[in-house]
């Protein structure tokens, strides 16, 4: 097969064919391949570089420096770096430092969905449960223990309800803490901060994933040590068809990476590097420049991976004990046993694609050339299969690659000459000159005397009778050589920044600077709309992070094949433990879905701005600076959320309170009514009572002591029965006061131990 000219080995072979020498061959192959043009590409990418960091070439100014092909010595000027395109990075780079990485891990698996259902049955019928021990508990109070049955038992709806909202897959849980103890075990944030620094300045990034020492590792290459080949249409570069990695290193750091696949002959020979490559000068050429030969003791190590060809087969047989058939992965070389093919299995073979990577040491000694160990395949598609290195540019679609700072360049240059040329017109620049006849100073005064008085008095004494001197009345005169162009440079100097920042976005207003006359609205808008242009830069990168931090994971599934424990610290502070299972981790299929950065800063700055008004309606100080102190918006949604909710708990209480209040109050002026209308029966009874007696003694005053004596009787009764009732109404209104006072205790108990828990 034939690539850009250069030959490459047939990949489409057995495992056996694949002999020391087709292996190096391979790796001699790809690495001349990336030979074709990767001079002047580096070359780019290291005056990008430059540019960010102000280092002048004066070639790029030789038509303003020597217009005439010629340059003078003690000239009123010099070229300087005056640098636009550094501070609009710097601040692209704080930005990001400040934008949240929130990323959630999901569990892809065919059996997600039943697994959910399943949990969701047994949910609900444990609910069920409780209800049939409620209802027993009421009719047999004796059978069931009614401290084991909460209060209250919501509906089987509501626990329906409740669990869509909060279900979540436990093994996505654990996917969660291990993406989690990955970023802190790597320190993934930090990294990409450096990947978002090359992607600004040199329009490129990229990142080597992987396993070392059973750990996954991250880390970011330098663009000008990486080339690679993939399709027209693909995006990353972990899509593509191979990748390199050329660094230099010491041999120290050769042995260290290498020293169980080198031998003692080769160590020795490192000693003495031959530099064969032919961009080697690129490397030393500023290390050289400077003097330092030691740096000629760098070795180059090259590290090659491709997508190779591989042979499996797929066995169809007939399982003994279900009676249907299955089908089974097989590696390239497998014997069917004779009963597997005498119950009718079939085995069929197909060509896949398989990582594979190698190491050139010094341009002579080839190390590790093997399938890759760590194959991050698709369980759908087994032809699937990605590189280690990954990465992305920022626009080379039908066009050559462009970046933030070479966009910048033309805009840099231009303002270094305009200040070239503004110092240049200060120079000469000599403000209004008045000139006198030397004959004009007095005899016996000296130049220093003269001056003297015209600089102290204003006033310039002349001797007009000087012998053999006749002074002409025009003899003083006005020079007028201040320059008028100096305001003309200043404004074209403004017109440049003007122009640089409208193209990277990156606006005044958003670099701090408000006008005096600006209002806010104004100035958000402003910053709003150049917003937008940065914004594309920011969501490729975020789309390059996820895909990175899903490597990460897949790659943990072969790293930690006997599971893995560690600790690790929670985004709200707190530490947590990690405990993974090794089966349920490598039979997951997990997906990390990564929020737009941009609208969650935006979320997150607007609800913090919020905060002060919240404080006045009544928010909990507490409550405030969780949410000042929150990183991401679903922290702060989940803090709003728990507040909301003590705070309905706290209005339930009170109104319950209240209401019981209320009711108690009922209970109350109900029992002094009652009471009331026992005094006036009381009083009604007495007076019936008096009227019978007199009527009786009317009627028959013989029989009027035996009347007398019955009616007392029967007044005396009924005075004791009213007695009796008032008794149990007062009774009543004392244990109706006693339960009211025990209720607003609990009452403020309660609110005190709310107050307690929500300020903790």
């Amino acid at each position: 097969m034939y690539l850009g000219g250069e030959k490459i080995p047939q990949q489409r072979l057995p495992l056996s064919k694949k002999t020391k020498e087709w292996r190096e061959k391979c790796v001699e192959a790809y690495i001349n391949l990336s030979h074709n043009g990767l001079h002047d590409h580096k070359s780019d990418l290291s005056i990008l570089y430059d540019y960010y960091n102000g280092i002048i070439d004066e070639d790029d100014y030789r038509y303003v420096l020597k217009p005439y092909g010629k340059t003078r010595k003690n000239f009123p000027s010099k070229m300087r770096n005056y640098p636009i395109i550094k501070p609009i990075v710097d601040l692209l780079l704080g930005e990001k430092s400040k934008r949240p990485l929130n990323y959630t891990v999901t569990v892809q698996n065919a059996n997600a969905i039943s697994e959910k259902e399943n949990a969701k049955q047994q949910l609900i019928y444990k609910n069920l449960q409780m209800q049939f021990l409620k209802v027993m508990s009421e009719q047999n109070p004796e059978l069931v223990d009614p401290n084991q049955i909460p209060e209250e038992i919501p509906m089987p709806e509501q626990i329906a309800e409740q669990f869509e909202n909060n279900y979540v897959d436990n093994r996505a849980i654990k996917g969660q803490y291990a993406m989690t103890y990955i970023m802190q075990d790597q320190e993934v944030y930090d990294k990409l901060q450096k990947a978002w620094f090359h992607f600004l300045v040199a329009g490129e990034v990229y990142t080597h994933r992987g396993v070392r020492s059973s750990e996954p590792f991250y880390e970011i290459l330098n663009p000008i040590d990486v080339d690679y080949d993939k399709d027209p249409d693909l995006e990353f570069v972990e899509d593509g068809d191979w990748a390199l990695v050329r660094k230099y290193v010491h041999a120290s750091t050769v042995i260290d990476h290498y020293y169980e696949s080198l031998t003692p002959e080769q160590v020795l020979e490192l000693e003495e590097p031959h530099h064969h490559d032919i961009d080697g000068h690129l490397i030393y050429r500023a290390q050289n420049e400077e003097g330092n030969s030691h740096r000629n003791r760098l070795v180059e190590v090259v590290i090659v991976y491709w997508k190779s060809r591989k042979r499996i087969g797929f066995l169809e047989y007939m399982d003994p004990e279900t009676g249907a058939m299955e089908e089974m992965e097989v590696e390239d070389g497998f014997r069917m046993p004779a009963e597997m093919k005498e119950a009718g299995a079939k085995l069929k073979y197909m060509w896949v694609n398989e990582v594979w990577e190698g190491t050139r040491i010094d341009g002579r000694f080839y190390v590790n050339i093997n399938p890759l160990a760590n194959q991050r395949i698709s369980l759908d598609n087994p032809s699937k299969c990605k590189l280690p290195i990954n990465g992305r540019k920022y626009s080379d679609i039908n066009s050559k690659n462009v970046s933030l700072v070479s966009m910048g360049i033309a805009y840099q240059l231009n303002y270094n000459i305009y200040k070239y040329r503004l110092e240049l017109s200060i120079a000469r620049s000599k403000d209004i000159i008045a000139q006198f006849d030397i004959n004009m100073i007095p005899k016996k005064w000296d130049m220093d005397k003269f001056m003297y008085y015209v600089e102290g008095t204003g006033i310039a004494w002349v001797d007009y009778n000087k012998e053999g001197i006749q002074l002409s009345p025009q003899h003083q005169s006005v020079l007028d050589m201040s320059i008028k162009t100096i305001q003309q440079y200043i404004m074209l100097l403004d017109s440049i920044l003007q122009e640089w920042e409208k193209l990277s976005g990156v606006s005044r207003q958003r670099q701090g600077e408000i006008g005096a006359y600006e209002g806010k609205a104004s100035s958000q808008q402003a910053i709003l709309q150049s917003s937008h242009i940065t914004e594309d830069m920011f969501r490729k990168f975020s789309r390059l992070e996820q895909r990175d931090m899903q490597a990460l994971l897949d790659y943990s599934k072969e790293a930690w094949l006997t599971g893995k424990k560690g600790q690790f610290v929670m985004p709200d502070g707190t530490t947590d433990f990690l405990d993974i299972d090794s089966f349920d981790h490598l039979e997951s299929e997990y997906g990390i879905f990564v929020s737009d950065s941009g609208k969650d800063q935006l979320k997150l700055d607007q609800i913090k701005g919020l905060t002060q008004a919240m404080m006045q309606n009544g928010a909990k100080t507490s409550t405030v600076a969780e949410i000042l102190d929150a990183e991401s918006f679903p922290q702060i949604k989940e803090k709003l959320k728990a507040a909301e909710r003590a705070q309905e708990k706290l209005e339930q209480a009170q109104a319950q309170a209240e209401q019981q209040a209320q009711q108690q109050a009922m209970q109350m002026e109900q029992a002094k009514i009652e009471q009331e209308s026992l005094e006036k029966e009381k009083d009604r009874q007495a007076d019936i009572e008096i009227a019978l007696i007199n009527a009786e003694a009317r009627k028959d005053p013989a029989s009027e002591n035996f009347n007398l004596q019955k009616l007392m009787q029967d007044f005396e009764a009924k005075q004791r029965e009213l007695d009796i009732k008032e008794m149990e109404i007062e009774r009543k209104m004392n244990a109706d006061n006693q339960n009211a006072e025990i209720q607003r205790e609990a009452n403020a108990n309660q609110r005190e131990a709310q107050r307690d828990s929500g300020d903790s």
